[in-house]
């Protein structure tokens, strides 16, 4: 009898919460990123009711327009995701990707992401689609950063508190001038929160510190890289049992974003490529698909190999005469205290091996990567100690790790003979391109925006 009456009492309470979840249900975690010349990607991420893993969105739809009284245009190539996030409140994670086509150039948008079954449509958002092919009307102003990760516990206690909300915060400051966001590689830290974070699973911390990112993430678009803190959960080595083995392989990062792979025959968000007015920028993984990569491989060792070398080769200069580069690691510069460990891996020359003949040869401009976690810049033309880089001949190396995570800026173990400049003070950087051959960079101090660093770029090609 009493089990008889348990069984329906849950049935009940079970069918009550499915019925009411819904209507709290609101898209979270937006993120934009360019797709093609005229369409622009929208990703966010929704809970499934309580002790149900439905799809509560299966039809995913953005409606978008010139006016937000006018959101006549519907996204098209919807698609969700979920993988299993071990979430101790028993809700399951979809994650939701579609693109917005047929974009007039640098025009102001309005969108909106259709509310799902009986849930909520999310607020009506702006972003301005990126320039025609080749225009140089105005300059691309590029923000710049890797290794930015929520803080944890322990991380409070070594760095400061709030070391992640306070560089979230700056970004919002510099917000107004930004076109676009490059972050190149180990995006938040969750893999780090076993044992730097009390209360947080890995993908709460992810959620944590994607929620706390919209603001930018739904108004600029957000070009990440994987990094070894995407690329598998084993930070920990004597709890390499602790993350599931589908949070490895970068399968978290690849339900989570969405970069244009598909459009520039890329892979998985892990390797593509688009164009931003007279700019084009190249996206690589360093973790994997190359001889020796750090961390296996998820096809082969030749396949994004080729696909650069293609992917460079088709860059019309005379369209689109500035060329970027990010990747997560390093192949010149200092060495850290910090990175000893990492054993042959420091500054990895198997990156180097693989990419460094390739970006000569198609003149690749410059090269941003991060997992040191400082700002160095290379010197330029055979190490001579200046910020004026003119006519290069070779990429600009810019390693710039330091806008802050829970395991803290480096320290220099051994400074390398053509380092020009380092910085271990928490910042970020900014790129001005401001035509076809004059560029600035600056490093700017996180707390209060100062700038630090700052290199002209001339350029006589």
């Amino acid at each position: 009898m009493y089990t008889f009456l348990l069984f329906h009492l849950f049935i009940i309470v079970k069918a009550t919460i499915a019925g009411i979840c819904l209507q709290k249900q609101k898209p979270d975690q937006i993120r934009l990123a360019i797709a093609s010349k005229n369409s622009v990607n929208v990703g966010w991420h929704s809970y499934a009711c309580p002790f149900s893993t439905k799809n509560p969105n299966p039809t995913p739809r953005v409606k978008y327009g010139l006016s937000p009284a006018a959101l006549t245009s519907n996204s098209t190539n919807g698609k969700s995701s979920t993988y299993n996030t071990k979430n101790i409140f028993t809700r399951t994670s979809w994650f939701y990707g579609v693109e917005l086509q047929n974009l007039r150039p640098r025009t102001l948008y309005y969108y909106r992401i259709v509310a799902m079954n009986d849930g909520l449509a999310s607020d009506i958002l702006s972003f301005t689609s990126p320039p025609a092919l080749g225009d140089r009307s105005r300059p691309v102003k590029i923000a710049a950063y890797g290794d930015m990760g929520v803080d944890g516990l322990l991380g409070s206690l070594i760095n400061g508190v709030c070391l992640f909300e306070r560089a979230v915060i700056a970004l919002q400051k510099m917000l107004p001038s930004i076109d676009f966001v490059l972050h190149h590689g180990d995006i938040c830290y969750a893999d780090d929160t076993p044992l730097l974070v009390l209360g947080k699973t890995y993908d709460q911390a992810m959620d944590y510190c994607q929620m706390a990112m919209m603001n930018i993430t739904s108004k600029r678009y957000y070009m990440t890289a994987v990094g070894n803190h995407e690329i598998n959960c084993t930070q920990i080595p004597f709890l390499r049992d602790a993350c599931p083995k589908n949070y490895r392989n970068q399968f978290p990062y690849s339900n989570r974003f969405n970069m244009p792979s598909k459009q520039s025959g890329g892979y998985l968000n892990a390797w593509y490529s688009f164009n931003y007015g007279f700019v084009h920028v190249v996206s690589l993984s360093c973790e994997s698909d190359f001889p020796n990569a750090p961390s296996g491989n998820l096809l082969d060792t030749k396949t994004q190999v080729n696909w650069l070398k293609n992917d460079l080769a088709a860059v019309n200069r005379s369209i689109t005469p500035w060329v970027i580069v990010q990747c997560h690691r390093p192949w010149k510069g200092s060495i850290a205290i910090e990175g000893l460990s990492d054993g042959k891996f420091i500054n990895c020359p198997q990156c180097k091996a693989a990419f460094e003949a390739i970006l000569i040869k198609y003149k690749v401009d410059i090269y941003f990567a991060g997992h040191m976690h400082w700002y160095e810049r290379i010197c330029p033309n055979g190490g001579k100690k200046t910020a004026d880089y003119i006519n290069p001949n070779g990429p600009i190396y810019i390693t710039n790790g330091a806008i802050g995570n829970p395991e803290g800026n480096d320290h220099v173990f051994k400074r390398s003979s053509d380092s020009c400049r380092i910085i271990t003070d928490p910042g970020f950087g900014v790129l001005t391109l401001v035509n076809a051959r004059q560029a600035t960079f600056s490093f700017y101090r996180t707390s209060d925006l100062v700038e630090l660093d700052r290199i002209n770029i001339i350029k006589a090609r």
